[in-house]
């Protein structure tokens, strides 16, 4: 289920094909904490200095701690021409479910 918050784009975890990449937006020291199998580590400051460089022309899924940062970061990939959805709830929402 797709669903904007404030005109952010937000999907629910359990919506996103499993094959996707998910790009996690939070800092290294927390990735290696904890973090889904389909994702990997591009901190928000990296990301956003060269997102061409990180971003595919199809769906980015971009997730953080709690859905905050990431729906900010999303909102400024979008107005940047990216196709990009924030993960409702981030890490802690998602980490319940699974």
């Amino acid at each position: 289920f797709i669903y904007y918050n404030g005109g952010i784009m937000e999907i629910n975890y359990e919506d996103i094909n499993k094959n996707n990449i998910i790009i996690d937006i939070r800092y290294p020291s927390d990735y290696e904490e904890y973090h889904l199998k389909n994702s990997i580590n591009i901190p928000r400051i990296v990301l956003l200095s060269d997102p061409k460089k990180y971003l595919s022309d199809k769906e980015n899924y971009i997730i953080c701690d709690k859905g905050i940062v990431s729906k900010s970061c999303v909102k400024v990939l979008n107005a940047l021409g990216y196709k990009c959805k924030s993960i409702e709830g981030g890490i802690e929402r998602v980490r319940k479910k699974i």
